[in-house]
């Protein structure tokens, strides 16, 4: 039982993190305003030649793509350039995007997985109702609090000391070919999202998620610190009726 407790709480802690993270990660991947930021800072209609309507659109694509796209389908997204309908990637490209949507969608589910754990977490908690069972919960808050801020903290520095290697190192691990090594010269994919938009977003993500294991940890804290000056005054007020009572005895 001891043993369930320990492994169901060590759990718990990992789950906060990358519940968080992994949140942020979806919120990037499937919010049109963060392909929007790339085209507008990085000059995507420049750099393809395609209009900004088009470039809206093939977002909406490729954001339904990454929601609902099935194991074997193909992106397949079409521009009108110089008055003739053509592909806006190649097929290289596209059997990259199918790479991209498999590491999307496992995520997703990770995500949702973490997420009915840490409510099934916490409502067995509550429903034990015990005030020792919540002030454990308290206290384990704010340690997965403070190891998302720790591990979000550190990969944000790491982010900003070395990005241009881990962004390599993230490919090779994630990627079981080379199909992610494009030419920005040619190909459209990374034309619309060069590697200083994955700098931005990353670090973007990166302290957001520190953010809010921030915050976690303190409402940990928050708790910890009201139930204890409740007890306080609960106790100052037993006394001072015990005190009325010994003076009117």
């Amino acid at each position: 039982m001891l043993a369930t407790r320990w492994i169901a709480t060590v759990l718990f802690i990992v789950a906060v993190p990358l519940f968080l993270l992994l949140t942020n990660v979806r919120v990037a991947a499937t919010e049109p305003r963060v392909y929007s930021y790339s085209y507008r800072q990085y000059d995507a209609v420049e750099r393809t030649g395609i209009d900004r309507v088009q470039l809206d659109a093939a977002t909406d694509e490729i954001v339904d793509y990454f929601r609902t796209g099935t194991d074997d389908e193909l992106l397949d997204i079409r521009v009108v350039l110089d008055g003739e309908e053509q592909a806006l990637y190649t097929q290289r490209e596209v059997l990259h995007m199918r790479d991209v949507k498999d590491l999307m969608q496992l995520s997703f589910r990770v995500q949702e997985i973490a997420f009915v754990y840490l409510v099934g977490y916490v409502v067995i908690v509550f429903l034990w109702s015990r005030e020792r069972a919540l002030r454990e919960l308290a206290t384990q808050s704010m340690i997965a609090g403070a190891a998302t801020v720790a591990i979000l903290g550190a990969g944000a520095i790491g982010v900003l000391l070395g990005f241009d290697a881990l962004f390599e190192q993230f490919h090779l691990i994630s990627f079981s070919n080379d199909l992610w090594r494009l030419n920005p010269a040619t190909d459209r994919l990374i034309q619309m999202f060069p590697q200083g938009f994955w700098f931005d977003v990353t670090l973007a993500v990166g302290v957001i998620t520190a953010m809010q294991g921030g915050l976690v940890a303190l409402a940990g804290y928050g708790y910890l610190v009201w139930e204890d000056y409740r007890k306080t005054r609960w106790r100052s007020r037993e006394q001072a009726v015990l005190n009325a009572v010994a003076g009117g005895g």
